[in-house]
């Protein structure tokens, strides 16, 4: 089984695990389970979940959310300073960052 359709049956997902459990784990790949024809689960490598929930927690935080949209604004408006004068203002030299 070559290509596997991202949406699958419970019967055939059973069925085709172990491929299954290898396209998600080494191409990231993403399936819908379905039980008579709904959606019943979603089967994804653990990275894509812990990035789903960071993303979460920080739409959850809406001091946060107002911060990254004001940067936003401040660099649509051209104020924004260079890694290397950033660099220098916190007294940080760029060979402690490597």
């Amino acid at each position: 089984m070559s290509s596997i359709s991202t949406t699958l049956s419970a019967s055939h997902a059973r069925s085709n695990f172990y491929t299954i459990l290898e396209e998600v784990a080494n191409k990231l790949k993403r399936f819908t389970i379905t039980r008579r024809g709904e959606p019943q689960a979603v089967m994804m490598h653990p990275d894509e979940v812990a990035s789903w929930e960071e993303t979460m927690d920080i739409l959850a935080d809406k001091e946060l959310v107002n911060q990254i949209l004001m940067s936003e604004i401040e660099r649509k408006r051209g104020k924004v300073i260079s890694e290397k004068k950033l660099l220098k203002r916190l007294g940080i030299s760029s060979k402690e960052l490597k």
